[in-house]
């Protein structure tokens, strides 16, 4: 009876990760890259924005080499951000701002072919307090990173649907 069971689980647990496997399952944030793009250089003037892409690369299993190794290039050099005053309070001092983080990005095979180039932005407004400016400062801090790492997801989703 033991036996039974044992074969029976073994059986259920072979079947599903065999339908996980057939409908497409793979981790969150992991993407399928064409075969031009398993290997690639990140370029860029934004430290953390390269940095990010290259993590999330070598997650989905990308090999990330040095400029010239014969790969491809995700040039991500035009990069800003910016934080404008879109509120006021009655006595005239900032009491809202809009930060926009916007990533201008091309990629480019091994053979100097130009894949996609795109432009994208993240927005967020923000609330200010006068009387609580460190908390002011955490809080941008913490949206410009998550703004960020939106932007990654979105040029990676992108990236995977080159052909």
């Amino acid at each position: 009876m033991r036996a039974l069971i044992t074969r029976s689980f073994l059986l259920l647990l072979l079947s599903s990760s065999l339908l996980l496997s057939a409908c497409g399952f793979h981790l969150r944030g992991q993407i399928d890259v064409p075969e031009s793009l398993q290997r690639i250089h990140v370029k860029g003037t934004d430290v953390e924005l390269v940095y990010d892409l290259e993590r999330s690369l070598k997650f989905s299993n990308v090999l990330v080499v040095d400029e010239g190794d014969n790969a491809a290039i995700l040039d991500v050099s035009n990069t800003s951000y910016l934080k404008e005053v879109v509120g006021t309070s009655s006595t005239g001092i900032a009491s809202n701002y809009k930060m926009t983080y916007t990533v201008n990005y091309v990629v480019v095979d091994n053979l100097g072919d130009t894949l996609q180039r795109e432009s994208v932005n993240q927005s967020r407004t923000l609330s200010y307090d006068a009387n609580n400016i460190l908390l002011f400062e955490r809080e941008e801090t913490f949206l410009k990173e998550e703004m960020r790492k939106e932007l990654v997801s979105f040029i990676l989703r992108r990236m995977s649907k080159i052909q």
